[in-house]
């Protein structure tokens, strides 16, 4: 099995690239969406990412670069969680240092399963502190993957709405 599809099989990890890349393409236009209302002004993107689409890259056409470039913000990568975690949330380890060192902010969305999902911005600071002070588990729900296990509660959420 490969280590990128942990314990699916090739059809399901498809299917599931494509769901989660089309989920955050959502999640990013609802947060830009929140920035209009808050400064009046939708901020300019450009995709920079691989697979923006969600159709299925071969292993050598993949790359950590973040999904789009904001202006005002930056490199930014979306992440999120279905369920409302209260506790703790996790991200690979090898992608939180890979966009530490590139300088992207990660906006991380929690309780996509809820009326309005919540967000946080960890710009590359909070991604350092993040390599720094938290531990590194093998996370099932990454397939066993190195994540960082981080307390919700360190981090300021916002409504989208």
């Amino acid at each position: 099995m490969s280590y990128r599809y942990d314990t699916r099989g090739k059809d399901q990890f498809e299917k599931d690239i494509k769901e989660r890349t089309l989920k955050e393409r959502e999640l990013f236009h609802m947060w830009l969406d929140y920035l209009e209302t808050q400064t009046g002004k939708k901020p300019s993107f450009t995709e920079t990412g691989c697979g923006n689409d969600g159709e299925y890259l071969e292993d050598s056409d993949v790359s950590t670069a973040p999904d789009f470039n904001v202006d005002g913000f930056g490199h930014v990568e979306v992440k999120y969680s279905d369920p409302l975690i209260t506790r703790c949330f996790h991200l690979k380890a090898n992608q939180v240092k890979a966009y530490e060192k590139m300088g992207a902010t990660v906006l991380m969305f929690n309780g996509c399963r809820e009326e309005i999902p919540v967000f946080t911005m960890l710009k590359p600071e909070d991604l350092k502190e993040i390599i720094d002070s938290y531990p590194v588990i093998n996370f099932q729900g990454f397939g066993g993957k190195p994540s960082y296990k981080i307390p919700v509660s360190e981090y300021i959420w916002r409504s989208v709405k």
